[in-house]
């Protein structure tokens, strides 16, 4: 076996590898040849960094939590929320809700890959329910933010509701999707581009690059948003992905986004607006009270209907489950987020 300096040369050289020449073949999953996305400075157009805005950005985003889990089977909590911030309101800037919070509980059967994808078709269906009710509450000044891209059609397979998007259409609201990661953004060496861009970047300033030319709106793959980059804090490093509906990628881009910088400067999350930053923690379920309570809610109605099914399914749990508990894991939702299915 070779000794531990042997293997911190190979990651030296490994890693150097990528940076240097890339990692085009890097995919486990075969998904045919890699989207290669073409960067070109020109584009980039600085944003005005604004102190603050006569308008609403309104977020809305879903959580999920495991309450049971064996090989072949999850029950899952699911909360969704939208936060709603203001910043010409200096009083009371944000609000939230829906009061109560809107949560289901749901069974879901299948491997991993499988639950993982019936769970993400259940999160943008009620993103979808949510948003839909809360366009009644904008006016022409206000935006809605969506964490993702700007995929619309079925839930089922996995896309923001169709319906959505062709009520903000007939209203033209400012409505954005923006991804929190983008790993499928690479470059002509199969490298994260972002990361390449930020490392490249040396104006210290906030900007938007528009369009992706890749990632054009295509209403025939479901795409109906432009794809850019936008940067909007000068003092963070960060770098999302923002789809800009393709109604409005007619007007001026610099006016469009710029407003977005005015609520990018929360150090809890410097620049990424803050609006999707409280709705992903208003969704999210933390409480060890309440995840007792929904499981031991499920294992009661379980129990009532059929004490040999809870018994059954408890085994495969506990089967399933061992390697955590040697880790000291007694329920799913004490595992990492990556695992939860």
């Amino acid at each position: 076996m070779s000794d531990l300096n042997d293997d911190l040369c190979s990651i030296v050289k490994t890693l150097k590898d990528y940076v240097d020449k890339g990692a085009l073949n890097g995919s486990a999953v075969d998904m045919g040849k890699p989207k290669l996305i073409s960067y070109f400075p020109e584009l980039q157009k600085p944003l005005d960094c604004l102190k603050s805005f006569k308008g609403k950005f309104v977020a809305v985003d879903c959580s999920t939590k495991p309450l049971m889990r064996g090989n072949r089977f999850g029950v899952y909590l699911l909360r969704v929320a939208y936060a709603s911030v203001n910043p010409s309101e200096k009083e009371n800037p944000v609000t939230w809700g829906p009061c109560p919070l809107q949560e289901r509980i749901c069974a879901v059967t299948g491997d991993g890959i499988a639950r993982r994808r019936q769970l993400e078709r259940l999160r943008f269906e009620y993103e979808s329910e949510l948003a839909v009710t809360r366009l009644s509450h904008l006016d022409s000044s206000d935006y809605l933010l969506l964490d993702g891209g700007s995929y619309f059609g079925r839930p089922e397979d996995r896309r923001f509701a169709l319906a959505l998007y062709e009520k903000a259409h007939r209203k033209s609201f400012k409505f954005l999707a923006i991804s929190k990661n983008s790993p499928s953004l690479l470059d002509d060496k199969g490298r994260y581009l972002i990361t390449q861009i930020a490392v490249d970047m040396s104006a210290a300033t906030a900007w938007v690059y528009h369009p992706i030319e890749e990632l054009k709106a295509d209403p025939h793959k479901n795409r109906f948003g432009d794809g850019s980059l936008v940067k909007l804090n000068p003092g963070s490093f960060r770098i999302f992905r923002c789809d800009i509906m393709d109604y409005l990628t007619e007007g001026d881009m610099v006016q469009l986004l710029s407003p977005l910088t005015s609520i990018s400067d929360d150090p809890r999350c410097l620049g990424y607006p803050i609006s999707l930053y409280l709705a992903h923690n208003f969704a999210k379920v933390d409480s060890e009270a309440k995840l007792l309570y929904c499981r031991d809610l499920v294992e009661k109605v379980l129990a009532d209907a059929d004490e040999e099914l809870l018994n059954f399914l408890k085994v495969e749990e506990a089967l399933s489950n061992f390697r955590s508990e040697l880790y000291g894991r007694k329920y799913p939702w004490e595992l990492e987020e990556h695992k939860f299915v």
